[in-house]
């Protein structure tokens, strides 16, 4: 039998079993707390996910007031309004994130969320977005550029997710208006052509066209161009009538050919898995802005490229319109590129074919 001294030790050790069995069930307990928590505080995440705070770095590839930089700045007033603040924009304009292909690497990484990227920097990572460079592909009439680059079944679908298997979310594809020639000699024919070294962006299909239009290419940073143009280093360029003009390219160039041989497209796209890890009411917002800026940037380039025109108009720089003649012997050389095109890939051929269709539909319906 226990004595009293024994008793108490049993009764204290039976006291300190229960407290034990206690604790540990405390502690399950906790554990699993500390899991409802996690998922309550995750759930609260996402609902109020609306009311977070998220900056976003957008990158563009243009200089402070050309279109690219109106256009991010435009984004940056609508969804900062419509977030309530929730949303703040910072806007990267050419060079401040280093090169074009940078930013593009970095779009795809997720170190910026947001950027406009042309299919001229995009076009080795990403080939079947070579398709917005093929010269005579797009309209003469910008009303039906702008029609298909909004509804194109070919662009939202197969180019689309190509975009998206590189890690990138494509919002809207659109115009910043005709690329013009500008040379130190008078281009008209093919023949005007042959030998000028002629700056291109680093894409292979840009590349291969001015070959098969007789032009020796030559592949040039944006931020090298005037330099380049200034030495002799190269010979002429292409581009957007409003970035000749801000990049004073006309300074260094004496013709300025309206060739209307291709219309400068981008896109305005988001790195994926930043963009699918909002809430859909975010996603929801910020598809909203993009469509808004998109319809306004179409006046918008348009008035820029009025603006430029008249600027360039009183310097010293002769500046000549091709005919359709000449245009359609350009066309005629360029034609292979689209066949180059189709090679890269069935989802290529399906997207260029496609396209084809839709450009000669709009076309018809809105009159050449």
């Amino acid at each position: 039998m226990f004595n009293k001294k024994g008793l108490y030790v049993f009764m204290l050790m039976f006291v300190l079993s229960i407290a034990l069995i206690a604790c540990g069930g405390d502690s399950d307990d906790a554990g699993n707390g500390a899991d409802t928590d996690a998922e309550t505080d995750s759930g609260n995440d996402d609902a109020a996910a609306s009311g977070e705070q998220i900056n976003l770095k957008f990158a563009h590839e243009e200089g402070q007031g050309d279109v690219q930089d109106l256009y991010a700045n435009k984004f940056k007033e609508l969804i900062e309004e419509k977030s309530d603040g929730n949303i703040t924009v910072d806007v990267y304009t050419a060079g401040q994130l280093g090169s074009n292909m940078d930013v593009l690497q970095s779009l795809q990484t997720g170190a910026i969320e947001i950027a406009i990227t042309s299919p001229g920097f995009s076009g080795d990572v990403i080939p079947e977005s070579q398709i917005m460079a093929i010269p005579f592909l797009f309209s003469d009439n910008l009303e039906v550029n702008k029609k298909v680059l909004n509804e194109s079944e070919a662009l939202y679908g197969p180019l689309a997710e190509k975009y998206e298997e590189k890690g990138i979310t494509p919002f809207k594809f659109w115009l910043e208006g005709f690329m013009w020639w500008t040379a130190n000699k008078e281009i008209t024919t093919p023949d005007d052509m042959k030998g000028v070294k002629m700056r291109t962006m680093p894409t292979s299909l840009i590349i291969k066209s001015y070959e098969l239009m007789g032009a020796n290419p030559t592949p040039t940073d944006s931020g090298e161009i005037y330099t380049m143009l200034q030495t002799k280093g190269i010979d002429g360029q292409e581009n957007p009538l409003f970035y000749v003009y801000s990049s004073n390219f006309h300074e260094v160039q004496d013709y300025l050919m309206d060739s209307k041989h291709h219309i400068y497209t981008t896109v305005t796209a988001a790195n994926q898995d930043f963009f699918e890890g909002l809430s859909q009411e975010n996603q929801d917002l910020i598809r909203e802005v993009v469509k808004e800026v998109n319809d306004w940037s179409f006046d918008m380039q348009d008035e820029e490229a009025e603006k430029a025109l008249e600027g360039i108009k009183t310097e010293d720089i002769e500046i000549v319109e091709l005919t359709s003649e000449q245009r359609q012997a350009f066309k005629e050389l360029s034609l292979d590129a689209r066949e180059e095109y189709k090679k890269e890939s069935d989802a290529a051929k399906e997207i260029i074919e496609t396209l084809e269709k839709e450009i000669e539909e709009a076309e018809a319906e809105l009159g050449e």
